[in-house]
């Protein structure tokens, strides 16, 4: 990878008061911005304070795209530089509809490409969903910004509908039905099992679900999730 002849050190510069050291000396910060021109074998340097490298580092941001995503985001600049670089390296990212959009939950929030797959089929068609929702083994929930409490939760699905009277809680599995250890089914009897005395509709797609028919309307989970939903959201 290239390297860009640019760096930059802080300074500091030692002054007295009009000069005089009874005053007592004070520190001046500066910094030494110095580029490296190669091809000629000189450098040039300029010295600058904290606000005009403020200002630089604003116009690298927009330069790169961090300044707008995390206007649309509303999220950090750090933040938005995990989204930018995802979104160069992930082919999932390629086209997305969601860009800029839903690449906050996600990027941060879901927890496997999946989940991403599935997340993004949801919000194209305008299917709103909570990610990570907190089921109490009471049958009471609360979104994902609240801690989880261990003695008390049930289960965290990957998705939460609910509309029109129907709650329906969404399971991406990464493994098939007969992957699972018996252990890992017999939790998951367990938990759907409890949701459904809740009134929950509990929906799991395994991977090949989701990789091979979440884009068609009349195979797999489309028509499944769609049976349990409003006709106006169904994938």
């Amino acid at each position: 990878m290239a390297r860009v002849p640019i760096e930059i050190n802080r300074i500091i510069k030692e002054s007295y008061r009009f000069g005089d050291k009874s005053e007592g000396k004070r520190e001046e910060e500066q910094f030494l911005i110095e580029i490296e021109e190669k091809r000629h074998n000189w450098n040039l340097t300029h010295i600058t304070n904290r606000k005009e490298l403020l200002r630089l580092r604003d116009a690298i941001n927009g330069a790169l795209g961090y300044n707008e995503v995390a206007k649309s985001l509303n999220c950090t600049i750090n933040e938005a530089e995990t989204i930018v670089n995802y979104q160069h390296k992930e082919k999932i990212c390629n086209n997305c509809a969601q860009k800029n959009i839903a690449c906050y939950d996600c990027i941060f929030t879901c927890q496997s490409p999946l989940e991403q797959k599935l997340y993004v089929a949801l919000k194209n068609r305008k299917i709103d969903t909570e990610l990570q929702w907190r089921i109490r083994k009471d049958g009471s929930g609360y979104p994902k910004k609240y801690p989880v409490n261990k003695k008390t939760i049930l289960t965290l699905p990957d998705f939460y509908i609910e509309a029109s009277g129907k709650k329906v809680c969404i399971y991406a599995d990464g493994h098939t039905y007969h992957e699972r250890t018996e252990s890992q089914a017999l939790r998951d009897r367990n938990i759907d099992r409890e949701l459904q005395n809740f009134g929950y509709v509990c929906l799991r797609f395994t991977g090949k679900e989701i990789r091979e028919n979440i884009d068609k309307e009349k195979n797999g989970c489309s028509i499944r999730l769609g049976a349990y939903l409003p006709y106006r959201m169904r994938l």
